[in-house]
């Protein structure tokens, strides 16, 4: 590994973490000024690096040994394997002193389970053999806890099921649980690269720009056939993708049964050399470097850019009162009256009564998605006419076949179909609350100074980091399948963003929202789980095809609108969603209001205090003097994140 990286990443992480420290205590130490607070997106940065959990997905087609390599890389055989497809669920591999394991449930339950329980749950060949075993509600993940020497602290490896198995739901699980990870390993044969690889790659590289590629079974090859094939995926990768890795293209290879043989070796010389020529030595180094270039660089860039913004913000701030305490020496009644005026317009205009507008638009949004949702398990809705039509046109060769993976397929449009219309929603919403944050932004006379957060030029000499100019989504930190309970049961500790190379206004709709969005593993897994254990052989009639593919609407649908999540919390995933985007928009619109509000009556409280006190413009030069110290840290870290480039 290199050491460099390392430090440097350890470095810029703690400097970051005391600046935004230092920022917060600095408004709580001077209250009387009044100063605006953090953005939710300040608060979400400094917890994401301080929390420090780091997913690193292990991906790829299936059969392609990723089970396999952890295992190696453990030095033990933990996961299941399997000659057919092995791997059924998600995997969480985290360091741990000693061995222990468990089945976390969607509402954040869990059961300690054997090592030898683990192909039990996580294996779909022992599915397929004596079927699904019955379980207490829908499995979110299984927790490993075991040693790891070699992962830096905090870091977890996530054993995915894989894409391009004849279960549509692993796919669907797969790409699910990549949206929650910070980086990922991509796991490759010595073979040319199929077209459902380099579209899922397309897929990784929107989430993350942080993969390695790994090449394994190379001891099943001669070297010359992984040289050829690595160069040919290599120049496959870079034309796909490979202007989206800006932390570099790293291309390597492992045999994972050499590792092994490594690790179980009887003597010190055989294992030594199973070692070195295991290719064990480079994947090690290059996922913990890629581990601390993203930990250094885009979550240290993200919490700078998001400290620069809060920086510009207080600074405003305080030349705005400095100015209006200038100014109340000879304007003192016009200022009063001005911010009077602007407050009383700003209530008038923004106060309740526009919220409950913004509400009963928003149950507009809500009622026309209860009329989508019916839509999608009507019998003349898109599903069903697809299914009919299909089915009419099979020949009675054809019906047999068609029949074996039917629930599955039926199961995958429902959820492509329920992600759809839950995203359409959240955009709406969102737009709601964004068009009322530019509502109250316009709302307030020009007469008067305000600082909001996004506003004004701030200090010129202060700029952000361009994190090479990708805007993407932050990956959310909260442990896997606990995604669902948080989002809907918090308001805080959701899902994140990348801020764009300009700095742009916070988001006014929460976070967490989006979170709600990820129950779709998680309704995969209730769905598929139920519908296929209820699966029968169809027998070779068009009807009973159209009947089934009824029925298996139906489960989803009930599934939808029946299942429990988050300790009863809500009554369904279905009322879950719904409540979530209530509470939440709700919250939004009130911290929207309050962050404009406060900023009138702080800006007003400056002007009576200059009055009553001759001395408070000094204050306030003394307060930016203070803040603009912040201007040297600032400087420094954009610096070392420039460097690591």
């Amino acid at each position: 590994m290199n050491k460099d990286i390392k430090e440097q990443s350890l470095a810029l992480k703690n400097c970051i973490i005391k600046l935004m420290g230092n920022m917060k205590l600095f408004t709580v130490k001077y209250p009387k000024a009044g100063l605006p607070k953090p953005s939710n997106d300040f608060i979400l940065s400094e917890e994401l690096l301080t929390k420090g959990d780091f997913n690193l997905a292990v991906c790829g087609k299936v059969k392609n040994g990723k089970s396999s390599l952890i295992n190696a890389l453990i030095g033990k055989n933990i996961l299941p394997v399997c000659n057919d497809v092995a791997t059924s669920r998600v995997f969480k591999i985290s360091n741990a002193d000693e061995d222990s394991f468990f089945v976390v449930y969607s509402n954040g339950d869990k059961k300690e389970i054997t090592v030898d329980e683990l192909v039990l749950y996580g294996s779909q060949a022992e599915i397929d053999n004596v079927g699904e075993v019955a379980t207490n509600g829908t499995i979110a993940y299984i927790q490993v806890n075991t040693k790891i020497d070699f992962l830096p602290e905090g870091v977890s490896l996530i054993d995915t099921p894989g894409i391009g198995s004849t279960y549509p739901q692993h796919t669907a699980i797969t790409k699910q649980y990549l949206k929650n990870s910070d980086a990922a390993l991509f796991v490759m044969n010595p073979s040319p690269l199929e077209n459902v690889e380099i579209d899922f790659l397309k897929e990784v590289a929107e989430i993350t720009p942080s993969i390695i590629f790994v090449t394994t079974k190379t001891d099943l090859c001669g070297n010359q056939v992984v040289e050829d094939t690595m160069i040919r995926n290599k120049s496959l990768i870079s034309k796909a993708v490979g202007e989206k890795l800006v932390l570099g293209l790293y291309m390597l290879k492992m045999s994972s049964s050499l590792l092994m043989n490594a690790a179980q070796a009887s003597d010190e010389i055989t294992s030594n050399f199973n070692y070195e020529i295991s290719g064990y030595a480079d994947v090690k180094d290059a996922i913990q470097n890629i581990c601390f270039l993203t930990l250094g660089y885009y979550r240290v860039g993200i919490a700078y850019n998001n400290a620069v913004e809060y920086y510009q913000t207080i600074l405003k701030s305080l030349q705005n009162r400095k100015e209006a305490s200038i100014e109340a020496a000879t304007k003192y009644e016009q200022l009063i009256s001005q911010y009077d005026k602007a407050n009383k317009e700003f209530s008038d205009k923004m106060g309740e009564h526009k919220k409950k507008e913004l509400s009963i638009k928003m149950e507009a949004i809500l009622k026309t998605m209860e009329v989508d949702f019916n839509q999608i398990f009507s019998q003349k809705g898109e599903i069903s006419e697809k299914y009919a039509q299909e089915i009419e046109s099979l020949s009675s060769e054809e019906i047999t076949l068609y029949g074996e993976d039917l629930g599955e397929r039926v199961v995958d449009d429902v959820k492509k179909s329920w992600d759809g219309l839950t995203k359409l929603v959240c955009e709406k919403v969102s737009a709601l609350l964004a068009q009322y944050n530019d509502d109250c932004k316009l709302s307030i006379i020009d007469s008067v100074k305000i600082s909001v957060s996004g506003n004004g030029a701030g200090d010129p000499q202060i700029q952000n980091v361009d994190l090479r100019d990708r805007v993407g989504k932050m990956r959310t930190e909260m442990f896997m399948g606990t995604a669902v309970t948080g989002a809907l049961g918090t308001l805080i500790g959701g899902a994140y963003y990348f801020l764009p190379t300009i700095v742009a206004p916070a988001l006014p709709v929460l976070a967490p929202v989006m979170v709600v969005l990820g129950v779709g593993a998680v309704l995969w897994g209730a769905i598929s789980g139920n519908n296929k254990a209820k699966q029968e052989k169809l027998q070779k009639n068009k009807t009973q095809l159209l009947k089934y593919v009824q029925d298996s609407m139906a489960n989803c649908r009930k599934q939808l609108v029946e299942t429990s999540l988050a300790n009863n919390q809500y009554q369904s995933l279905y009322q879950g969603f719904i409540l979530a985007i209530r509470e939440q928009a709700t919250t939004s619109m009130s911290a929207t209001y309050e962050k404009y509000k406060s900023e009138l009556d702080a800006m007003k409280a400056t002007i009576v205090q200059s009055k009553q006190n001759p001395d408070y413009i000094k204050a306030i030069e003394e307060l930016i003097t203070k803040w603009s110290v912040h201007k040297i840290e600032l400087n420094n870290i954009r610096t070392l994140l420039e460097s690591i480039k």
